[in-house]
């Protein structure tokens, strides 16, 4: 059995404090593997671990639109989560898939998105290479070999970490884009700024502009636990964040997440 837990709407730091609390508490408790699909309120820019929030983010644009912003355990480039379904996978160890390297773990688990794109009518499939076209903090803004594009644009992107828990791995999937806010997110000229919009519109798309027809949260939902059950081979069942779980997220969010001294670690 795999768990899966729709955690509704939160916080970035309160998002990325349940994703930990989920993999911890999995190890500790022998839980099994769980999906969890939430999305971010108010709209929020996730940074990758190993970013400069002070050096990437306009806080003024940031604060002038109700836009939220948080660092990422996992690595990557920012995301700005707004109308998408973000998932997270937490799975501890021991497990087979654990015994995967990194890379192949990733693309496994990311072959249940592709076929749940699928069941949605699209071919979807990964990148087979590195797009070095554009230099932009965004992780939206450059495909790389290990995100998923549809019609050739990128409609999904993930990244994973592991630690001496187990795995995590979160990732947005696009429903709408707004490719103009995308980059007013970030310290960037003028003339840079009007550049990289105009360049992703070549490679920056969502499920329901590449699909021809109105794609929402919940139908994603859907597709996404028939996808993750086929590759699994398992039931995902539907549960609630335990007491633990909860516990842990709210010490997590008022002691690291929601701190400056981590946000702006780097």
């Amino acid at each position: 059995m795999i768990r899966i837990i729709e955690t509704n709407e939160n916080n970035g730091a309160m998002n990325m404090a349940i994703d930990e609390a989920l993999l911890v508490i999995e190890k500790q408790k022998g839980f099994p593997p769980a999906l969890r699909v939430y999305q971010f309120v108010p709209p929020t820019l996730s940074i990758g671990y190993f970013q400069k929030m002070k050096k990437e983010v306009n806080f003024t644009h940031c604060k002038e639109s109700g836009i939220g912003y948080v660092r990422r355990p996992t690595g990557g480039r920012a995301v700005l989560h707004d109308k998408e379904l973000t998932y997270s996978v937490t799975m501890a160890y021991p497990h087979k898939i654990l015994e995967m390297n990194l890379l192949d773990s990733f693309h496994y688990l990311c072959e249940g998105i592709i076929k749940a794109i699928g069941l949605l009518g699209g071919n979807a499939y990964f990148s087979d290479r590195e797009d070095n076209e554009i230099s932009s903090p965004s992780c939206f803004a450059a495909p790389t070999f290990s995100d998923i594009l549809l019609n050739g644009k990128k409609v999904v992107g993930s990244a994973q970490m592991r630690n001496d828990y187990g795995l995590l791995q979160h990732g947005s999937i696009l429903y709408h884009v707004d490719l103009k806010q995308i980059f007013y997110c970030f310290n960037l000229n003028e003339n840079a700024r009007k550049k990289l919009v105009e360049l992703s519109k070549k490679k920056i798309s969502s499920l329901s502009d590449e699909l021809n027809k109105e794609i929402t949260f919940n139908m994603i939902k859907d597709v996404l636990k028939r996808g993750m059950e086929e590759i699994m081979d398992e039931a995902l069942v539907f549960t609630e964040l335990t007491k633990d779980e909860k516990n842990l997220a709210e010490k997590l969010y008022r002691e690291k997440y929601n701190t400056d001294e981590w946000n702006f670690k780097r």
